[in-house]
């Protein structure tokens, strides 16, 4: 469909937007809500990794109903569904507007990413910490929130820039090379941000004053590897599945405008 001349009601082409957003979050949200808590819980000391996401995947299959009402992934869903739905908002008025989406799309959907995954970070890490609930250190917030944004730079702004790079390189065509980009670059930030998400855990999970920079980044030293990789575990349902997802579900429901807009 030619989104340039679709003369559909706006709540209507909004309404496939949301949807397509919802259906898409829904998909990638089980994986990601099983890694979470396991990235947190090990980092609190409350359950070993490996356990816990066994432990999470025998209970979405076993119990799905179940899984599926639990905070932690309704969070989850919450987290994904309002950055799909604000993308691809800002996208549908964008085009009706005939406006380039490039710059207040990636605004949008970093702003409520960042928001919230914070939020939902914060509730993960009393949920699933030791001890009772403390008070959330503004370090750790901060923390979460330039680790989030170092992941929208690298799902969003750098995946073109790396796409173009590999297929001067590599001669592998356009579209491949922007697939291959937009898988990877932002599996590689994990590596850089990592550390930011442990220490902001750490932070949180031992708010001790008299602990040392040193005794931090050993913490850090010790989680980082298997954390890192639990992360790209989650940032490739994310940004892979959910993103193909949301495409085919867009370009459906697109499709069914067209022969509305013919009637």
């Amino acid at each position: 469909m030619n989104n340039n001349e679709d003369t559909s009601p706006l709540p209507m082409r909004l309404g496939i937007e949301w949807t397509a957003g919802i259906l898409s979050a829904f998909t990638v949200a089980p994986v990601i809500a099983i890694v979470d808590k396991a990235i947190v819980s090990n980092a609190s000391g409350k359950e070993k990794l490996a356990s816990c996401l066994i432990n999470g995947f025998k209970a979405l299959f076993r119990k799905p109903v179940q899984f599926l009402r639990q905070p932690a992934f309704l969070m989850i869903w919450g987290v994904y569904g309002g950055t799909y739905i604000v993308a691809n908002s800002i996208e549908a008025i964008s085009e009706r507007s005939k406006t380039s989406p490039t710059v207040p799309k990636f605004i949008g959907s970093s702003a409520t990413n960042i928001t919230l995954s914070v939020l939902k970070d914060k509730a993960y890490a009393r949920m699933f910490g030791v001890g009772d609930p403390k008070p959330f250190p503004s370090i750790s917030l901060a923390l979460f929130a330039m680790r989030d944004s170092m992941t929208i730079l690298a799902s969003f702004t750098l995946p073109p820039i790396v796409g173009r790079a590999i297929d001067k390189r590599l001669h592998i065509g356009k579209q491949n090379a922007d697939n291959l980009a937009q898988l990877t670059v932002p599996c590689m930030m994990q590596f850089l941000s990592c550390p930011l998400h442990l220490h902001g855990l750490d932070r949180y999970n031992r708010p001790d004053r008299s602990l040392t920079y040193s005794d931090r980044i050993l913490r850090v030293k010790q989680e980082y590897l298997k954390t890192a990789f639990a992360r790209i575990a989650r940032i490739l349902p994310a940004f892979g599945v959910g993103g193909v997802v949301n495409k085919y579900v867009r370009k459906s429901g697109h499709d069914w405008l067209s022969v509305y807009n013919k009637k």
